[in-house]
């Protein structure tokens, strides 16, 4: 990828992935063909690899041009105004959704606030320390905190190359898949009072894995000299090669959709969505595989798919990912206020809570795009991607 010109069918992917995200979180009858829909993978994962692959092709460049701290003082600046965004929603939910759930009874919002209706003070004493992460969130957190060590992780690359690198990350996930994040969290939890429930979802040690990847194929131009596209986007294999990789991706993504949709026997990847293999939250071994397999097909139907089609609607969302998943939270929060009894939402109801959310966030998108636009602000190109990466 340029530094120096935007590839957008990298935008329409993310824009795909905030879509199925968002009908993934709001309450309506799309969230189950929004859920997890190609197998054991989830949107999340791609939208996490995607973001740290444009660090990575953005800021390796960039680090190596103009040394490590600008990188660091950009990718600080850009964490810093993520975490301020994240106390802004936290607020949001203290005080509106907490003022909503206490004036209408509605036990959906109670329950997603649970800790905070129990413990106040404590709650809003340690979120801002990233400690207590309500249900949706919980990914920003995360997201600032990766993004914020991005730099020492590219310093440390450049420095003794890669291998260091991912294998350090390899072990880390190990640990995840051994318990050490519930062992932490669990002393953590009887420390601080704040339930081992309430401390956010996402393993961050299985998680990094998808981030230390995404940093490592997107600074895989450097590793090839410069060349004007990622490793991962070239073809180091022979035609023979690259076959049998996709033959054998297409196989693993077939297996795994059959399993993840319950389609067929298949003996020992009959496995519950519970168990380790596939957890979400640690990152199972089966969702690295499959994540994996899916990347693989992604890259050689997908993208060459979206490049040619050039849907604008999604490279508009894509763009301003981060501002637009924002955007939608307050939505999938709220609409949580229109459930009674556990009653599924009347098809006007389920209408307007979409009309609202993409409404939202495509007006968000679309003011984030003319804000950053050459005729309204005078950047390059390369600086509005780094933006938004």
């Amino acid at each position: 990828m340029s530094t120096t010109s935007r590839r957008e069918e990298f935008d329409a992917l993310r824009g795909l992935m905030l879509v199925v995200m968002t009908l993934d979180h709001l309450p309506t009858g799309l969230h189950h063909y929004a859920n997890q829909p190609l197998g054991w993978v989830s949107a999340a994962e791609g939208f996490v690899f995607l973001s740290a692959f444009l660090v990575g092709t953005i800021y390796s460049r960039q680090l190596l041009e103009k040394g490590f701290a600008h990188v660091r003082e950009r990718l600080w600046k850009r964490a810093g105004k993520l975490y301020f965004v994240h106390l802004a929603l936290l607020l949001f939910a203290f005080t509106i959704v907490a003022g909503i759930a206490v004036v209408t009874g509605r036990q959906t919002l109670h329950n997603h606030l649970s800790f905070f209706f129990q413990s106040p003070v404590r709650a809003v004493a340690s979120s801002p320390l990233l400690l207590y992460q309500p249900p949706l969130l919980d990914i920003l957190p995360m997201y600032v905190v990766f993004l914020a060590l991005s730099p020492l992780v590219l310093r440390g690359a450049a420095r003794g190359g890669w291998a260091p690198i991912l294998t350090a990350s390899g072990l880390l996930w190990t640990l995840s898949q051994l318990g050490v994040r519930n062992w932490l969290f669990a002393k953590l939890a009887v420390s601080t009072g704040i339930p081992l429930s309430a401390l956010g979802s996402f393993d961050w040690l299985g998680w990094q894995l998808v981030w230390v990847a995404g940093l490592w194929m997107g600074a895989g131009a450097l590793r090839r000299g410069g060349a004007a596209d990622p490793a991962w986007l070239q073809e180091p294999f022979g035609v023979g090669s690259r076959k049998l990789l996709l033959a054998g991706a297409l196989a693993i993504a077939m297996v795994l959709f059959a399993s993840r949709h319950q389609l067929a026997t298949l003996g020992f990847l009959q496995l519950s969505p519970n168990s380790s293999w596939l957890s979400k939250w640690h990152l199972g071994a089966l969702r690295v595989v499959n994540f994996a397999a899916l990347a693989v097909l992604v890259r050689h139907t997908v993208l060459p798919a979206l490049a040619i089609l050039r849907l604008p609607g999604l490279a508009l969302l894509g763009r301003s990912s981060l501002a637009v998943f924002t955007t939608h939270l307050p939505f999938a929060i709220l609409s949580r206020a229109l459930i009674v009894d556990e009653a599924p939402l009347t098809l006007a109801q389920q209408a307007c809570v979409l009309a609202l959310t993409f409404g939202a966030m495509l007006a968000v998108a679309w003011y984030a795009g003319r804000a950053g636009s050459p005729g309204t602000r005078p950047e390059s190109s390369a600086a509005q991607a780094a933006s938004t990466a």
